[in-house]
């Protein structure tokens, strides 16, 4: 069975020019954008890995590809020393916020792996960081939250994709202990990161009126506050 082949043939019949083009316009990406639907892309990856697909035969030409490949990684059955040996071989791939959040949610079963995803947020690799901020976010914060943004508060990379993905885990971190990151957000090397990450928890419609006046009026002493 040509892997390769059968890739190549479903890119060709459901890439779609115009989604492709609206694709574009949300995100760069070093590599062609061909249009396919999320909802497309995850069937054709279950059966992949209903097949066992080697990922490694998956070509990773395109965005798409890449976007794939997560998906097979997600769905296959198998041990998770292979699905991180895989992970190794495809993040160096992603180069783009939306490959990183449409694969990294569907990376179920592998809290035993922490230590990888950890090990990510020192990588010099922009993208790579972020996939370690977002498992960490799906999959640890609410099970291990102080030591999670300890961990997040170490990050040095300071590159645009990196302090938004640290800055929406603090928000999702408010909705899981608000006492405890109203006083930890202070100490947040990072005007930006600290104050986006209070503009989306005071945007989220799971705290409450009286949590979102607290989090302005911080917000308000906090841009006043040099770190």
């Amino acid at each position: 069975m040509n892997i390769k082949a059968m890739v190549n043939d479903f890119i060709e019949k459901n890439k779609d020019d115009k989604k492709a083009e609206f694709d574009k316009i949300l995100m760069t990406s070093k590599f062609p954008i061909k249009g396919i639907k999320t909802s497309v892309l995850e069937d054709f990856a279950k059966g992949l890995s209903k097949i066992n697909a080697d990922v490694k035969d998956i070509p990773l030409d395109c965005h798409e590809e890449i976007i794939l490949a997560g998906m097979v990684i997600g769905h296959k059955k198998y041990s998770n020393k292979e699905k991180i040996k895989d992970l190794k071989y495809l993040i160096p791939f992603i180069d783009n916020w939306a490959s990183c959040d449409m694969i990294v949610p569907r990376l179920k079963g592998l809290e035993d792996e922490r230590e990888f995803f950890e090990s990510l947020l020192q990588s010099e690799h922009p993208f790579a960081i972020r996939v370690g901020i977002v498992w960490i976010m799906k999959f640890m914060l609410k099970k291990d939250l102080k030591n999670v943004v300890l961990k997040l508060r170490d990050v040095k990379n300071t590159t645009y994709y990196v302090e938004m993905a640290l800055s929406w885990c603090y928000a999702e971190a408010f909705l899981y202990d608000f006492d405890f990151m109203y006083k930890f957000i202070e100490t947040v090397p990072r005007t930006v990161v600290r104050n986006r990450a209070l503009q989306k928890t005071c945007e989220s419609t799971r705290i409450t009126k009286e949590q979102k006046v607290e989090i302005r009026k911080l917000r308000s002493r906090l841009l006043n506050m040099q770190i």
